[in-house]
Protein backbone atom coordinates (compact mmCIF):
# COMPACT_ATOMS: atom_id res chain seq x y z
CA UNK A 1 0.00 0.00 0.00
CA UNK A 2 2.69 2.60 0.97
CA UNK A 3 4.49 1.76 -2.40
CA UNK A 4 1.43 2.16 -4.52
CA UNK A 5 1.31 5.70 -2.88
CA UNK A 6 4.80 6.67 -3.62
CA UNK A 7 3.85 5.98 -7.16
CA UNK A 8 1.15 7.72 -7.30
CA UNK A 9 3.26 11.06 -5.63
CA UNK A 10 6.56 10.38 -8.11
CA UNK A 11 3.32 10.20 -11.02
CA UNK A 12 2.03 13.56 -9.90
CA UNK A 13 4.54 16.16 -11.29
CA UNK A 14 4.38 14.00 -14.09
CA UNK A 15 0.67 14.66 -14.84
CA UNK A 16 1.18 18.61 -13.84
CA UNK A 17 3.57 18.59 -16.79
CA UNK A 18 1.40 17.00 -18.92
CA UNK A 19 -1.56 18.93 -18.31
CA UNK A 20 0.39 22.18 -18.29
CA UNK A 21 2.21 21.34 -22.05
CA UNK A 22 -1.42 20.40 -23.04
CA UNK A 23 -2.53 24.43 -21.84
CA UNK A 24 0.33 25.97 -23.57
CA UNK A 25 -0.31 23.98 -26.83
CA UNK A 26 -4.20 24.70 -26.89
CA UNK A 27 -3.42 28.54 -25.75
CA UNK A 28 -0.22 28.69 -28.85
CA UNK A 29 -2.81 26.91 -31.25
CA UNK A 30 -5.29 29.08 -30.80
CA UNK A 31 -2.98 32.30 -30.93
CA UNK A 32 -1.78 30.90 -34.13
CA UNK A 33 -5.21 30.62 -35.77
CA UNK A 34 -6.44 34.28 -34.12
CA UNK A 35 -3.04 35.58 -35.55
CA UNK A 36 -3.46 33.93 -39.32
CA UNK A 37 -7.61 35.05 -39.28
CA UNK A 38 -6.47 38.93 -38.14
CA UNK A 39 -3.41 38.57 -41.33
CA UNK A 40 -6.07 37.17 -43.81
CA UNK A 41 -8.74 39.89 -43.13
CA UNK A 42 -9.86 42.76 -44.35
CA UNK A 43 -9.27 46.37 -43.24
CA UNK A 44 -12.28 46.65 -41.86
CA UNK A 45 -12.89 43.21 -40.26
CA UNK A 46 -9.80 43.68 -38.24
CA UNK A 47 -10.44 46.89 -36.91
CA UNK A 48 -13.32 44.71 -35.80
CA UNK A 49 -11.74 42.13 -34.44
CA UNK A 50 -10.03 44.81 -32.62
CA UNK A 51 -12.85 46.23 -31.27
CA UNK A 52 -14.08 42.74 -29.74
CA UNK A 53 -10.73 42.66 -28.21
CA UNK A 54 -10.83 45.47 -26.00
CA UNK A 55 -14.65 45.18 -24.72
CA UNK A 56 -13.27 41.43 -23.70
CA UNK A 57 -10.37 43.04 -21.46
CA UNK A 58 -12.55 45.82 -19.84
CA UNK A 59 -15.42 43.61 -19.27
CA UNK A 60 -14.76 42.68 -15.31
CA UNK A 61 -13.64 46.50 -14.73
CA UNK A 62 -17.19 47.19 -16.38
CA UNK A 63 -19.58 45.28 -15.62
CA UNK A 64 -19.38 46.20 -11.38
CA UNK A 65 -19.66 49.47 -12.89
CA UNK A 66 -22.71 49.16 -14.68
CA UNK A 67 -24.29 47.10 -12.20
CA UNK A 68 -24.35 44.10 -14.09
CA UNK A 69 -22.23 41.92 -10.97
CA UNK A 70 -23.29 41.09 -7.69
CA UNK A 71 -21.38 40.31 -4.33
CA UNK A 72 -21.78 36.61 -4.03
CA UNK A 73 -23.99 36.73 -0.74
CA UNK A 74 -22.62 33.38 0.66
CA UNK A 75 -18.49 34.93 0.13
CA UNK A 76 -20.13 37.84 2.86
CA UNK A 77 -18.90 37.80 6.48
CA UNK A 78 -16.14 35.17 5.57
CA UNK A 79 -12.87 35.21 8.01
CA UNK A 80 -9.62 33.88 7.58
CA UNK A 81 -7.12 32.11 9.18
CA UNK A 82 -6.10 34.57 10.96
CA UNK A 83 -9.57 35.82 12.13
CA UNK A 84 -9.41 39.21 9.51
CA UNK A 85 -12.48 39.73 7.68
CA UNK A 86 -11.93 38.49 3.65
CA UNK A 87 -13.28 39.86 0.99
CA UNK A 88 -16.46 38.90 -0.57
CA UNK A 89 -16.45 37.24 -4.20
CA UNK A 90 -17.75 39.51 -6.89
CA UNK A 91 -19.26 37.55 -9.74
CA UNK A 92 -19.21 38.67 -13.27
CA UNK A 93 -21.22 37.41 -16.36
CA UNK A 94 -19.45 35.58 -18.41
CA UNK A 95 -19.35 36.78 -22.07
CA UNK A 96 -18.02 35.84 -25.57
CA UNK A 97 -17.79 38.66 -27.96
CA UNK A 98 -17.96 38.40 -31.93
CA UNK A 99 -16.61 40.81 -34.85
CA UNK A 100 -19.31 41.71 -37.36
CA UNK A 101 -19.63 43.49 -40.18
CA UNK A 102 -21.94 46.48 -38.83
CA UNK A 103 -20.30 46.08 -35.25
CA UNK A 104 -20.02 43.56 -32.20
CA UNK A 105 -21.99 40.67 -31.20
CA UNK A 106 -22.01 39.54 -27.73
CA UNK A 107 -23.22 36.41 -25.83
CA UNK A 108 -23.56 37.31 -22.08
CA UNK A 109 -24.64 34.61 -19.26
CA UNK A 110 -27.32 35.86 -16.55
CA UNK A 111 -26.57 35.45 -13.24
CA UNK A 112 -29.10 35.66 -10.10
CA UNK A 113 -30.40 39.08 -10.28
CA UNK A 114 -28.83 40.09 -13.78
CA UNK A 115 -31.45 39.15 -16.24
CA UNK A 116 -32.27 40.77 -19.73
CA UNK A 117 -33.89 43.68 -17.97
CA UNK A 118 -30.68 45.14 -16.02
CA UNK A 119 -28.72 44.23 -19.40
CA UNK A 120 -31.72 46.39 -21.09
CA UNK A 121 -31.40 49.58 -18.82
CA UNK A 122 -27.65 49.44 -19.00
CA UNK A 123 -27.60 49.25 -22.87
CA UNK A 124 -27.29 53.31 -22.96
CA UNK A 125 -24.32 52.80 -21.10
CA UNK A 126 -22.60 50.17 -22.98
CA UNK A 127 -23.15 51.80 -26.28
CA UNK A 128 -20.99 54.47 -24.51
CA UNK A 129 -18.57 52.12 -23.21
CA UNK A 130 -18.24 50.17 -26.09
CA UNK A 131 -17.79 53.34 -28.90
CA UNK A 132 -21.70 52.17 -30.74
CA UNK A 133 -24.38 53.90 -32.03
CA UNK A 134 -26.42 52.03 -30.41
CA UNK A 135 -27.04 48.26 -28.21
CA UNK A 136 -29.99 46.40 -28.80
CA UNK A 137 -30.76 43.62 -26.56
CA UNK A 138 -32.18 40.11 -26.66
CA UNK A 139 -32.84 36.59 -25.10
CA UNK A 140 -31.39 33.92 -26.71
CA UNK A 141 -31.66 31.04 -24.69
CA UNK A 142 -32.13 30.51 -21.33
CA UNK A 143 -29.90 32.20 -19.25
CA UNK A 144 -27.81 33.88 -22.44
CA UNK A 145 -28.81 37.25 -24.17
CA UNK A 146 -27.16 38.40 -26.87
CA UNK A 147 -26.31 42.43 -27.21
CA UNK A 148 -25.66 43.47 -30.40
CA UNK A 149 -23.59 46.57 -30.54
CA UNK A 150 -24.18 49.18 -34.11
CA UNK A 151 -20.81 51.13 -34.96
CA UNK A 152 -22.12 54.08 -36.98
CA UNK A 153 -25.86 53.85 -38.55
CA UNK A 154 -25.71 51.06 -41.55
CA UNK A 155 -29.59 52.44 -42.36
CA UNK A 156 -27.36 55.19 -44.22
CA UNK A 157 -25.83 52.82 -46.69
CA UNK A 158 -27.38 52.39 -49.89
CA UNK A 159 -27.60 49.07 -51.84
CA UNK A 160 -29.26 48.23 -55.38
CA UNK A 161 -32.61 46.71 -55.00
CA UNK A 162 -32.62 42.76 -56.14
CA UNK A 163 -34.93 41.34 -58.00
CA UNK A 164 -35.26 37.72 -57.37
CA UNK A 165 -35.04 34.89 -59.71
CA UNK A 166 -35.63 31.50 -57.51
CA UNK A 167 -38.68 30.49 -57.41
CA UNK A 168 -39.56 31.39 -53.73
CA UNK A 169 -42.79 32.36 -53.26
CA UNK A 170 -41.54 36.20 -51.45
CA UNK A 171 -41.37 39.37 -51.70
CA UNK A 172 -37.98 41.14 -50.99
CA UNK A 173 -37.93 43.66 -48.40
CA UNK A 174 -34.86 45.45 -47.56
CA UNK A 175 -31.51 44.79 -44.83
CA UNK A 176 -31.93 45.69 -41.57
CA UNK A 177 -29.20 47.15 -39.66
CA UNK A 178 -27.88 43.57 -39.06
CA UNK A 179 -27.23 43.08 -42.70
CA UNK A 180 -30.02 40.81 -42.89
CA UNK A 181 -32.06 40.59 -45.77
CA UNK A 182 -35.60 40.69 -44.89
CA UNK A 183 -38.78 39.31 -47.36
CA UNK A 184 -41.91 38.14 -46.88
CA UNK A 185 -43.13 34.77 -47.89
CA UNK A 186 -46.55 34.99 -49.20
CA UNK A 187 -47.55 31.53 -48.96
CA UNK A 188 -50.81 31.78 -47.04
CA UNK A 189 -50.29 35.56 -46.23
CA UNK A 190 -53.23 37.47 -45.23
CA UNK A 191 -52.49 40.74 -46.56
CA UNK A 192 -49.70 43.99 -46.09
CA UNK A 193 -50.27 47.45 -44.80
CA UNK A 194 -48.00 50.16 -46.25
CA UNK A 195 -48.03 53.13 -44.54
CA UNK A 196 -45.88 56.73 -44.37
CA UNK A 197 -46.12 59.94 -44.52
CA UNK A 198 -45.67 61.15 -49.46
CA UNK A 199 -42.26 61.37 -50.84
CA UNK A 200 -40.65 58.55 -48.14
CA UNK A 201 -40.72 55.11 -50.38
CA UNK A 202 -44.53 53.62 -50.77
CA UNK A 203 -44.97 53.37 -54.23
CA UNK A 204 -42.05 52.45 -55.13
CA UNK A 205 -41.83 49.66 -52.62
CA UNK A 206 -44.59 48.04 -53.94
CA UNK A 207 -43.73 48.93 -57.38
CA UNK A 208 -40.63 46.48 -56.60
CA UNK A 209 -42.70 44.09 -55.46
CA UNK A 210 -45.13 44.23 -58.34
CA UNK A 211 -41.74 43.88 -61.20
CA UNK A 212 -40.65 41.13 -58.87
CA UNK A 213 -43.28 38.86 -59.53
CA UNK A 214 -43.79 40.06 -63.11
CA UNK A 215 -41.92 37.77 -64.94
CA UNK A 216 -43.71 34.95 -63.29
CA UNK A 217 -46.73 33.66 -65.79
CA UNK A 218 -48.45 32.26 -62.66
CA UNK A 219 -48.82 35.79 -61.21
CA UNK A 220 -51.78 38.14 -62.52
CA UNK A 221 -51.43 41.86 -60.79
CA UNK A 222 -54.86 44.19 -59.99
CA UNK A 223 -53.96 47.66 -60.17
CA UNK A 224 -55.85 50.69 -57.82
CA UNK A 225 -54.41 54.01 -58.37
CA UNK A 226 -55.63 56.24 -56.21
CA UNK A 227 -53.15 58.77 -56.22
CA UNK A 228 -54.66 59.57 -59.91
CA UNK A 229 -57.76 60.45 -61.93
CA UNK A 230 -56.54 58.68 -64.95
CA UNK A 231 -54.08 55.97 -64.36
CA UNK A 232 -51.98 56.38 -67.55
CA UNK A 233 -50.36 59.42 -66.47
CA UNK A 234 -49.54 58.75 -62.89
CA UNK A 235 -46.70 55.64 -60.85
CA UNK A 236 -48.22 53.29 -62.25
CA UNK A 237 -48.82 53.94 -65.79
CA UNK A 238 -45.77 52.27 -66.84
CA UNK A 239 -46.48 49.04 -66.09
CA UNK A 240 -49.86 49.03 -66.15
CA UNK A 241 -49.77 46.86 -69.66
CA UNK A 242 -48.74 43.86 -67.25
CA UNK A 243 -52.15 44.01 -64.86
CA UNK A 244 -55.42 42.62 -65.47
CA UNK A 245 -56.21 45.51 -64.97
CA UNK A 246 -55.68 49.78 -63.55
CA UNK A 247 -57.74 51.85 -62.47
CA UNK A 248 -57.28 55.80 -61.17
CA UNK A 249 -59.09 56.80 -58.06
CA UNK A 250 -62.79 56.89 -59.04
CA UNK A 251 -64.91 55.49 -56.28
CA UNK A 252 -67.60 53.98 -58.98
CA UNK A 253 -64.82 52.30 -61.33
CA UNK A 254 -62.89 50.92 -58.50
CA UNK A 255 -66.14 49.45 -57.07
CA UNK A 256 -66.92 47.52 -60.07
CA UNK A 257 -63.43 46.15 -60.28
CA UNK A 258 -63.59 44.96 -56.27
CA UNK A 259 -66.79 43.18 -57.66
CA UNK A 260 -64.93 40.98 -60.02
CA UNK A 261 -62.29 40.48 -57.54
CA UNK A 262 -64.82 39.30 -55.29
CA UNK A 263 -66.45 36.97 -57.99
CA UNK A 264 -63.30 35.87 -58.09
CA UNK A 265 -62.61 34.76 -54.73
CA UNK A 266 -66.25 33.10 -54.66
CA UNK A 267 -66.05 31.18 -58.11
CA UNK A 268 -62.17 29.80 -56.78
CA UNK A 269 -63.39 26.81 -54.49
CA UNK A 270 -65.01 25.36 -57.13
CA UNK A 271 -62.25 26.13 -59.56
CA UNK A 272 -59.85 25.00 -57.31
CA UNK A 273 -62.02 21.43 -56.31
CA UNK A 274 -62.02 20.75 -60.58
CA UNK A 275 -58.62 21.03 -61.36
CA UNK A 276 -56.59 20.25 -58.52
CA UNK A 277 -58.89 18.01 -56.47
CA UNK A 278 -58.69 20.48 -53.20
CA UNK A 279 -60.12 23.57 -52.53
CA UNK A 280 -56.43 24.60 -50.66
CA UNK A 281 -54.59 27.03 -53.17
CA UNK A 282 -51.24 26.63 -51.50
CA UNK A 283 -51.34 22.98 -51.51
CA UNK A 284 -50.35 22.75 -55.03
CA UNK A 285 -49.39 26.62 -55.45
CA UNK A 286 -49.87 29.15 -58.39
CA UNK A 287 -50.67 27.74 -61.96
CA UNK A 288 -51.02 29.70 -64.82
CA UNK A 289 -54.32 28.54 -65.18
CA UNK A 290 -54.88 29.31 -61.36
CA UNK A 291 -52.49 32.20 -60.79
CA UNK A 292 -51.72 34.24 -57.55
CA UNK A 293 -53.03 37.34 -57.63
CA UNK A 294 -51.65 40.88 -56.00
CA UNK A 295 -53.98 43.19 -55.25
CA UNK A 296 -51.96 46.45 -55.11
CA UNK A 297 -53.98 49.40 -53.56
CA UNK A 298 -52.20 52.76 -53.71
CA UNK A 299 -53.63 55.24 -51.60
CA UNK A 300 -56.84 53.15 -51.22
CA UNK A 301 -58.77 55.68 -48.80
CA UNK A 302 -59.99 57.20 -52.08
CA UNK A 303 -62.47 54.60 -52.38
CA UNK A 304 -63.47 53.42 -48.98
CA UNK A 305 -63.31 57.18 -46.78
CA UNK A 306 -66.53 58.13 -46.16
CA UNK A 307 -66.23 61.48 -44.21
CA UNK A 308 -68.18 63.94 -44.76
CA UNK A 309 -70.46 62.28 -47.47
CA UNK A 310 -74.09 61.88 -48.03
CA UNK A 311 -76.62 59.60 -49.58
CA UNK A 312 -75.46 57.91 -52.84
CA UNK A 313 -71.99 58.63 -52.75
CA UNK A 314 -71.92 57.23 -48.41
CA UNK A 315 -73.89 54.35 -50.25
CA UNK A 316 -70.93 53.46 -52.87
CA UNK A 317 -67.98 53.82 -50.39
CA UNK A 318 -69.60 51.98 -47.55
CA UNK A 319 -70.15 49.34 -51.02
CA UNK A 320 -66.43 49.57 -51.60
CA UNK A 321 -65.34 48.64 -47.56
CA UNK A 322 -67.63 46.07 -47.90
CA UNK A 323 -66.05 44.24 -51.02
CA UNK A 324 -62.78 45.28 -49.35
CA UNK A 325 -63.38 43.57 -46.46
CA UNK A 326 -64.68 40.27 -48.38
CA UNK A 327 -61.05 40.50 -50.71
CA UNK A 328 -58.70 40.84 -47.14
CA UNK A 329 -60.94 38.21 -45.22
CA UNK A 330 -61.51 35.67 -47.61
CA UNK A 331 -58.81 36.03 -50.39
CA UNK A 332 -55.91 34.18 -48.00
CA UNK A 333 -56.70 30.52 -48.68
CA UNK A 334 -57.47 31.23 -52.47
CA UNK A 335 -54.51 33.07 -53.66
CA UNK A 336 -56.10 36.91 -53.60
CA UNK A 337 -53.53 38.80 -51.75
CA UNK A 338 -54.19 42.87 -51.05
CA UNK A 339 -51.48 45.57 -50.73
CA UNK A 340 -53.57 48.20 -49.18
CA UNK A 341 -51.29 51.94 -48.82
CA UNK A 342 -52.25 54.47 -47.78
CA UNK A 343 -50.39 57.43 -45.79
CA UNK A 344 -52.30 56.96 -42.64
CA UNK A 345 -53.86 53.46 -41.58
CA UNK A 346 -56.04 54.80 -38.89
CA UNK A 347 -59.94 53.67 -38.86
CA UNK A 348 -61.16 56.74 -40.78
CA UNK A 349 -58.99 55.97 -43.19
CA UNK A 350 -59.09 52.48 -43.99
CA UNK A 351 -61.57 50.44 -42.05
CA UNK A 352 -59.95 48.17 -39.30
CA UNK A 353 -61.94 45.32 -40.38
CA UNK A 354 -59.72 45.37 -43.13
CA UNK A 355 -56.54 46.60 -41.67
CA UNK A 356 -56.30 44.91 -38.59
CA UNK A 357 -56.71 41.01 -41.02
CA UNK A 358 -53.50 42.16 -42.80
CA UNK A 359 -50.57 40.32 -40.97
CA UNK A 360 -47.59 42.39 -41.96
CA UNK A 361 -47.21 46.29 -41.53
CA UNK A 362 -44.96 48.25 -43.05
CA UNK A 363 -44.60 51.94 -41.88
CA UNK A 364 -42.23 54.71 -42.99
CA UNK A 365 -41.96 58.11 -41.25
CA UNK A 366 -44.83 59.36 -39.80
CA UNK A 367 -45.02 62.51 -37.67
CA UNK A 368 -47.34 60.89 -34.81
CA UNK A 369 -47.27 58.17 -33.23
CA UNK A 370 -51.09 57.38 -33.65
CA UNK A 371 -50.26 56.99 -37.37
CA UNK A 372 -47.49 54.31 -36.40
CA UNK A 373 -49.55 52.25 -34.34
CA UNK A 374 -52.11 52.26 -36.87
CA UNK A 375 -49.84 50.33 -39.11
CA UNK A 376 -47.37 48.46 -36.50
CA UNK A 377 -50.07 47.70 -33.78
CA UNK A 378 -49.62 48.93 -30.27
CA UNK A 379 -46.45 47.55 -28.96
CA UNK A 380 -44.89 50.15 -30.82
CA UNK A 381 -45.35 52.69 -28.84
CA UNK A 382 -43.14 50.47 -25.88
CA UNK A 383 -40.19 49.97 -28.65
CA UNK A 384 -39.31 53.16 -28.87
CA UNK A 385 -35.67 53.18 -30.86
CA UNK A 386 -37.82 51.50 -33.71
CA UNK A 387 -40.76 54.11 -33.84
CA UNK A 388 -41.37 55.74 -37.29
CA UNK A 389 -41.17 59.30 -35.78
CA UNK A 390 -37.81 58.52 -35.90
CA UNK A 391 -37.49 58.58 -39.09
CA UNK A 392 -38.29 62.18 -40.22
CA UNK A 393 -35.25 63.24 -42.08
CA UNK A 394 -35.87 62.77 -45.38
CA UNK A 395 -32.39 63.23 -46.77
CA UNK A 396 -31.48 60.37 -44.27
CA UNK A 397 -34.54 57.96 -44.09
CA UNK A 398 -36.33 58.10 -47.52
CA UNK A 399 -36.36 54.40 -48.23
CA UNK A 400 -36.25 53.58 -44.66
CA UNK A 401 -38.87 51.55 -42.72
CA UNK A 402 -40.45 49.63 -39.74
CA UNK A 403 -41.26 46.46 -40.24
CA UNK A 404 -43.38 43.86 -38.48
CA UNK A 405 -45.21 40.33 -39.02
CA UNK A 406 -42.19 39.50 -40.75
CA UNK A 407 -40.78 35.57 -39.89
CA UNK A 408 -37.59 35.59 -37.53
CA UNK A 409 -39.04 38.68 -35.77
CA UNK A 410 -41.29 37.11 -33.42
CA UNK A 411 -43.64 39.85 -33.60
CA UNK A 412 -40.98 42.56 -32.54
CA UNK A 413 -40.04 45.13 -35.20
CA UNK A 414 -37.09 46.29 -36.99
CA UNK A 415 -36.11 49.18 -39.17
CA UNK A 416 -35.40 48.29 -43.20
CA UNK A 417 -33.77 49.92 -45.57
CA UNK A 418 -35.37 49.35 -48.85
CA UNK A 419 -32.62 48.72 -52.05
CA UNK A 420 -32.73 51.57 -54.40
CA UNK A 421 -34.87 50.38 -57.68
CA UNK A 422 -33.73 51.42 -60.67
CA UNK A 423 -36.24 52.61 -62.67
CA UNK A 424 -35.05 51.49 -66.11
CA UNK A 425 -34.29 48.21 -65.70
CA UNK A 426 -37.46 47.47 -63.56
CA UNK A 427 -39.26 48.77 -66.97
CA UNK A 428 -37.30 46.81 -68.72
CA UNK A 429 -38.14 43.80 -67.10
CA UNK A 430 -41.99 44.72 -66.86
CA UNK A 431 -41.95 45.66 -70.40
CA UNK A 432 -40.46 42.05 -70.75
CA UNK A 433 -42.99 40.40 -69.54
CA UNK A 434 -46.22 41.65 -71.14
CA UNK A 435 -46.85 38.56 -72.37
CA UNK A 436 -47.59 36.72 -69.27
CA UNK A 437 -50.92 39.04 -68.61
CA UNK A 438 -54.36 37.13 -68.55
CA UNK A 439 -57.73 38.48 -67.24
CA UNK A 440 -58.89 35.17 -65.00
CA UNK A 441 -61.85 37.52 -64.24
CA UNK A 442 -64.75 34.72 -64.46
CA UNK A 443 -67.34 36.26 -66.28
CA UNK A 444 -71.01 37.35 -64.55
CA UNK A 445 -73.98 35.06 -64.16
CA UNK A 446 -75.43 35.46 -67.49
CA UNK A 447 -79.12 37.45 -67.37
CA UNK A 448 -82.57 37.29 -69.28
CA UNK A 449 -84.91 39.55 -69.97
CA UNK A 450 -88.13 38.81 -68.27
CA UNK A 451 -91.40 40.27 -69.69
CA UNK A 452 -93.61 38.36 -67.52
CA UNK A 453 -92.86 40.24 -64.19
CA UNK A 454 -93.02 43.89 -66.09
CA UNK A 455 -94.38 45.06 -69.40
CA UNK A 456 -91.18 46.70 -69.95
CA UNK A 457 -89.35 44.31 -69.48
CA UNK A 458 -86.45 43.85 -66.41
CA UNK A 459 -83.08 42.27 -66.30
CA UNK A 460 -83.02 39.86 -63.86
CA UNK A 461 -79.98 37.16 -63.04
CA UNK A 462 -80.51 33.71 -64.12
CA UNK A 463 -81.12 31.71 -60.93
CA UNK A 464 -84.36 29.85 -59.40
CA UNK A 465 -85.95 32.21 -57.21
CA UNK A 466 -86.40 30.55 -53.78
CA UNK A 467 -90.31 30.41 -53.26
CA UNK A 468 -92.74 32.35 -51.68
CA UNK A 469 -94.23 31.09 -48.22
CA UNK A 470 -97.67 32.34 -46.77
CA UNK A 471 -97.15 32.07 -42.82
CA UNK A 472 -100.51 31.37 -41.03
CA UNK A 473 -101.56 33.71 -38.45
CA UNK A 474 -101.27 31.93 -35.15
CA UNK A 475 -104.85 31.73 -33.77
CA UNK A 476 -104.48 33.18 -30.31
Amino acid sequence: MTSSVLDGLNAAPLIALVALVALVGWGAARLLITTYRYLRATPLQRRRMRHAWRISLRWKRLAPNLGLARVDENTKGRKGMDGKPVKPITVVPKIRVYPEPWGIRVRAATIPKVGIEEYEKAAGWLADSWGCQTVEVQRVAPGVVELRGLVGNPLDEHFPYAFPAGDDWVLPLGRNPWARDLVIPLRELSGIKVAGMPGYGKTMLMLGWFASLARRPEVQFAVFDGKTSDPRYGDWGEVGQRAMFIVGDNPETAHQRLTELVRLIKDRPSQLVAERGTHKFWKAGPTVTIPLVLVLMDECHNYIDAAGLKGKDKELIEANQRLMRTVAKEGRGLGVIPVVGTQKQTGDAIPTAVRDNLEVGVCFATFTIDGAEAALGNGIRKDEENQPTTLIDKERFAGVCVVTGVPGLSGRYDRVRVGDIDEAAMLQLVAASIGYRADVIPAAAPTVRDVSADSAGTTVPLQKEAPKTTRRRKAS
